[in-house]
């Protein structure tokens, strides 16, 4: 167990682990909170065939971005151009929670998956910089 942690770069781990666990809440919690009302509302049906695509557009970008993550700190073969790429899409959701968050409801905290999509962006960073100079 002690060569696991030795191998593998745990800042990067935690970013995957995090993004799957995200992946996880987003499917059984958000699913039933988000899509279920919206399906069974009166919305147009493109609107809600968009939703949907949505939906799982992100639930996607998740399982990739753990997958790359995961990846980056098994391996120092990965390249850490898709890690950068990860990170960038999930500080832009998380800028994007925010400036909703403000603008809809003038409160960050109304939709506060904008801090997982921020933890998941500093552990990466931080995984990214100690690979770095591990090297």
């Amino acid at each position: 167990m002690n060569s696991f942690f030795k191998q593998n770069n745990m800042w990067l781990l935690a970013a995957a682990l995090l993004s799957f666990a995200t992946t996880a809440l987003h499917v059984v919690g958000g699913t039933p909170e988000i899509m279920s009302p919206l399906n069974a509302s009166n919305a147009p049906e493109l609107s809600k065939g968009i939703a949907e695509v949505m939906w799982n557009q992100i639930t996607l970008l998740l399982i990739v971005g753990g997958w790359v993550f995961w990846r980056a700190a098994r391996t120092s073969k990965a390249p850490t151009e898709l890690s950068l790429t990860i990170i960038a899409l999930y500080s832009g959701i998380t800028i994007l929670f925010i400036a909703s968050g403000i603008n809809l409801f003038a409160s960050v905290w109304v939709m506060p998956q904008w801090t997982l999509f921020l933890a998941m962006v500093l552990l990466a960073i931080v995984g990214l910089y100690r690979k770095g100079t591990a090297a």
